[in-house]
């Protein structure tokens, strides 16, 4: 009796892994994250995600049952992705999709450079990309097909002060986006990249909170005042930003590759960039 148990159980992780396409989001804990994994659970794929928020992630976990996967990993430290990505395969099969979305923010000026910032925001924003796409690609190649979508930002196309370095790794992902989408080409996998401006997500409510502490005023304020810096009014929702990803992962999106796609209600449509902070949650 144990024998055909283990059959079955084996037959019904197999039959998951037929039916259900695969997703990996890093940085799917919160905020853009996990308005994708909720955005891929709905259109019926099973979810891994990659990140250290762990409570978070659990939440996630839960809410979903079987069809969502937490497994911890910081993408700065690429044997962590790599252990990461080989569970999620084992669990779930090769994944259809691969949203690189794990990054951080930290205010920096050419003025006052610190190090640790410095070093912190290249590896994660960018090396995190690089490790994370680099255990995927073979994946994908093998399979011969497969969507990346990476999270760059609006600062691929404008500068903005106070995120100096923030802003060239988002650039930098940017150009990966389009390196990656030329050497991937063949294999059937697709590279594009998001770039939003402000999007209102628990990341960008602790920055927000320092500029009103900073300003002394009520971070509504704040935050009204960004809004009115896009032209249609408001700023992002994660949601906003999880609907584009999953276009992008689908047939419709199939012609499109090497693609840097605006979600900025506006904002880099401007001669002049009216933002009063400079803040980006991507």
């Amino acid at each position: 009796m144990g024998l055909v148990i283990k059959i079955l159980l084996l037959f019904l992780v197999n039959w998951e892994k037929s039916i259900m396409p695969h997703a990996i989001v890093t940085g799917g804990s919160t905020g853009i994250g996990a308005a994708t994994v909720d955005k891929f659970v709905a259109e019926g794929f099973s979810v891994s995600i990659l990140d250290t928020n762990v409570s978070a992630g659990q939440q996630l976990v839960e809410k979903y049952n079987s069809k969502v996967m937490l497994f911890k990993a910081d993408v700065a430290i690429r044997d962590e992705v790599s252990l990461a990505i080989k569970s999620a395969v084992l669990k779930f099969g090769t994944p259809d999709v691969l949203f690189v979305n794990a990054g951080i923010y930290r205010f920096t000026s050419i003025f006052d450079l610190r190090e640790e910032d410095m070093r912190n925001l290249i590896e994660v924003n960018l090396c995190g990309v690089l490790y994370t796409v680099a255990e995927v690609a073979p994946l994908m190649r093998e399979q011969k097909s497969g969507a990346i979508v990476l999270m760059s930002s609006d600062q691929v196309f404008i500068g903005k002060s106070g995120c100096l370095v923030y802003g060239a790794t988002k650039g930098a992902v940017g150009q990966l986006a389009k390196g990656l989408s030329v050497e991937l080409s063949e294999y059937g996998v697709r590279v594009n990249a998001v770039c939003p401006a402000c999007v209102r997500t628990p990341m960008t409510e602790k920055i927000f909170q320092e500029v009103a502490d900073t300003q002394k005023e009520d971070i509504e304020k704040v935050w009204a005042r960004e809004a009115q810096a896009h032209p249609i009014g408001r700023v992002a929702s994660p949601k906003d930003i999880a609907s584009v990803v999953y276009f992008l992962s689908q047939d419709g999106a199939s012609f499109m590759t090497g693609a840097l796609i605006p979600i900025d209600g506006g904002l880099t449509s401007q001669t002049q960039s009216l933002s009063s902070l400079n803040v980006s949650d991507t």
